[in-house]
Formats: C-alpha cells, structure tokens, sequence
C-alpha cells in the first residue's frame, strides 16, 4: 500500500477521539440527530435474515436517484432487503417521507459512519451486506477498502467525477486507487466522468 493511504488510516484513527465532539456540534446546530449519532461510529447494526442490498446515497438528490432503483430490485427480488446509508438529515427524512409503504419494512436507513478504520469495521461486521453501490461521487477510502477486505462486491452508479475533483484525486494516485479499485462495475455518467474514474 501506497503512503497516501496508510496517511490517510492514521490520520482517520488519530482524529477519532475529536469526532464525537464535532458530531455533538453538529448536533446542536441540528445539522446531526442527537440520538443516532452512534450510527456515525458504525454502531446500532440491526441485520435482517437473508439477503441485504447497501446502497450509500450521500445526501438528497443521490436519495431520490436510489428510490426508483430500490422499487426495481425489490419487484425482482421480493426476498431482497436494503440497507440505505445517508450523510445528511434531510436526506434521512426525504427517504423517510418517500419511500413506499409497502417498501418500509424492507429497507433500513442509517448514517453513513465517519471514515474511521475501526468505525468502518464495527458497520460492515454489524450489517453484513452482500453487495453493496455507491451513487455519484462519494468516495470514502477506509470504508470502501474495508468493504473489498471482506470480499462485499461494490458498484458505482451514476459515477460523476468533475474535473476540480479529479485534479483533487490525481495528487493522490495511490488514495484514488484504494477508493475507486474496489468497485467490481463504475457505471459513468458522461464519457467525460468515465475517462476520469479510468485515468
């Protein structure tokens, strides 16, 4: 492994004992729900029995993009579960308010935990799924390796990769190939975003 990525473990770990104050910070500006910020330190897994689909959609626009992809999957496969993982409170609540009802039981919704090795691991160990997607462009290196170390088979849908953020990426090869080799399928959005992802 590359420096980038081992600096990027450390630096994770090494910050962790500060993390709960900024969430609780988070919290009193309402920018965090007090109660579920143990969900942030990958805690509070409730695994259903078989099969479990993750889908990471960051914040509201990736949330709505998820809906219809969920009812599909579902419709196909009616013994299917999901687990749907969020950054934001207003896409928790949006999920919340969309989702169809006869889909409720079958889809769990959590906060996406913080990029902390041990976080990671405490949310994958708990929830177990058995593939997983990321949409767009949210790419947390710690989680998605810790994802690949246990085998879980990743997608990238919708992939967008600007060029601000690809200039971003590029002074970090070995971190961008840690966040983004993981993917077993990167579904682009753009030629343009394709060429980047590849590059």
């Amino acid at each position: 492994m590359s420096v980038a990525p081992l600096a990027w473990r450390a630096g994770a770990t090494l910050l962790a004992p500060l993390l709960p104050f900024h969430l609780a910070r988070r919290a009193r500006k309402g920018k965090e729900i007090a109660a579920r910020l143990h969900e942030r330190r990958g805690e509070g897994a409730e695994r259903p029995p078989g099969r479990l689909f993750w889908l990471h959609a960051a914040s509201v626009g990736e949330t709505l993009s998820v809906l219809p992809v969920i009812e599909a999957m579902a419709a196909r496969d009616p013994a299917l579960s999901f687990l749907v993982t969020t950054g934001t409170v207003t896409s928790a609540e949006l999920l919340a308010r969309r989702l169809p009802g006869e889909l409720a039981p079958r889809v769990a919704h959590r906060f996406a935990p913080l990029d902390v090795p041990a976080w990671t691991a405490r949310f994958l160990d708990g929830w177990r799924p058995d593939a997983g997607a990321f949409v767009e462009s949210e790419l947390w290196p710690n989680l998605l390796a810790a994802a690949a170390a246990r085998g879980v088979p990743m997608a990238l849908v919708n992939a967008r990769m600007s060029p601000r953020s690809f200039a971003r990426w590029r002074r970090m090869p070995g971190l961008a190939r840690v966040a983004l080799g993981g993917f077993r399928l990167v579904l682009a959005r753009s030629e343009g975003d394709a060429a980047r992802l590849a590059e």
